[in-house]
């Protein structure tokens, strides 16, 4: 059984304790290195290469050459556990992810440009080492002598996004488009009492419009659907759940194993609204707001058959919607280079009753550097640097043992692209 993108926890186990759990991450933003020069504010709205159809596929119609850009990021991100009270001597494994994408934009005519995009929009990996969060004290401590590694100890969580798309200009102020996604999910999450394995292949549409008001306000607003999945895998037990059932150490190690199981879950719509103004020919102020609909994660319903608990388990989320809103400058000196600046604000999903040591997320802030260039006539390489402000995550987890304490999380991102016309 299996599920979702991007960054939660799972959960595990069983029966009482809480059966097994899936458990959601969040979305990865980092498509595009221009839009993220300026902290994503403005890229909604605006046609610098053909990134931006991520944001919004009408952005396509501006794009009046073929441009092709690939761009890679590198993700290095600090987290620790500060348990309340006694600890074991693990945490976490250091990990840093790269995220790369590409976008083609393809004119047809005058008024119609196609784009194809590339990306890995869901995704986290974490791993733990052993023996982490708070020293046990209940039944289960002779073979689990700590909480943490019955919560988790290793998630990856993977999506794969394909994404044509259409720009059409339909006055001279206003464009639209339509983009159809090919989306394909692969989850491997593990703790010490279960690990869940699955994939599944979906699809999702997006579609958006650009709008001018006059030479110097420009709006841009989108819309990306959830994506349904029906996944089919396997769940392995461990022994523990079984334990902390009340079963004999040699019955719950004879019935532990893996079996099959089924389960739904949809990864959430967004909707996104930029506004770019032109303070002067080369000088722009931007702004953005994103919504994600996380509280399609309300609760996972897991068919499974064989295993010994009962079908199905259903685990609760409780996951609450997220905005983030952005603010930026972008401003071009004479030689053609581009200097970005931005800051956004985004909210968490959780709290501490359902933070998942799987996706331990918490309000965030970003501040974000970038500058583009131009090497030749049809090139233009961008570079940024984002550090992430991330407020310490607070838990108190109960279901499989009192995991208390707080997440303590930063990071810092580098990223390149490249764009090339012809």
């Amino acid at each position: 059984m299996k599920r979702t993108h991007a960054k939660k926890l799972l959960g595990a186990a069983v029966c009482l304790a809480s059966g097994q759990v899936l458990a959601t991450g969040f979305a990865v933003s980092e498509q595009s290195v221009s839009a993220q020069g300026t902290a994503f504010a403005g890229a909604a709205a605006l046609s610098e290469n053909a990134s931006n159809q991520w944001y919004n596929p009408a952005t396509l119609a501006g794009m009046k050459k073929t441009d092709l850009t690939a761009a890679v990021q590198y993700l290095m991100v600090d987290t620790s556990f500060k348990t309340q009270g006694a600890s074991g001597p693990g945490d976490f494994e250091d990990l840093d992810p790269v995220v790369g994408s590409a976008f083609l934009a393809l004119p047809l005519s005058d008024s119609m440009t196609f784009g194809l995009g590339i990306s890995a929009p869901f995704g986290t990996k974490i791993e733990y080492e052993d023996n982490w969060g708070n020293v046990a004290a209940d039944p289960l401590a002779p073979l689990s002598p700590t909480t943490g590694d019955r919560y988790a100890t290793m998630s990856d969580l993977k999506t794969y996004n394909i994404n044509p798309a259409l720009g059409i200009q339909i006055t001279d102020s206003l464009n639209v488009g339509v983009g159809l996604s090919y989306q394909r999910l692969e989850a491997d999450i593990e703790s010490s009492f279960t690990r869940l394995e699955g994939d599944d292949d979906s699809y999702g549409w997006n579609i958006g419009l650009t709008f001018d008001a006059d030479d110097n306000n420009h709006f841009g607003l989108a819309y990306r659907s959830a994506v349904e999945y029906d996944i089919d895998g396997d769940i392995t037990f461990s022994p523990l759940p079984l334990v902390a059932q009340g079963l004999p150490l040699p019955t719950a190690t004879a019935l532990a194993g893996k079996y099959s199981g089924k389960t739904s879950i949809d990864l959430p719509a967004s909707a996104q609204f930029s506004y770019v103004g032109d303070l002067s020919d080369s000088t722009q102020l931007l702004f953005g707001v994103e919504w994600m609909e996380w509280s399609d994660l309300d609760k996972l319903v897991i068919e499974h058959e064989g295993a010994p608990i009962p079908s199905p388990v259903v685990q609760e989320f409780g996951w609450g919607n997220t905005t983030r809103y952005s603010a930026g400058v972008r401003h071009t000196l004479a030689s053609d280079t581009v200097l970005r600046f931005g800051v956004y604000q985004e909210d968490s999903t959780q709290s501490s009753e359902n933070r998942s040591p799987t996706s331990p997320d918490s309000d965030k802030t970003g501040v974000s550097i970038g500058a583009g260039f131009k090497p030749a006539e049809n090139m233009d390489i961008d570079l940024v640097y984002t550090h992430i402000f991330v407020d310490d995550a607070e838990t108190n987890l109960v279901e499989r043992g009192q995991l208390t304490g707080d997440f303590e999380l930063e990071a810092d991102v580098i990223g390149a692209q490249m764009s090339y016309r012809f």
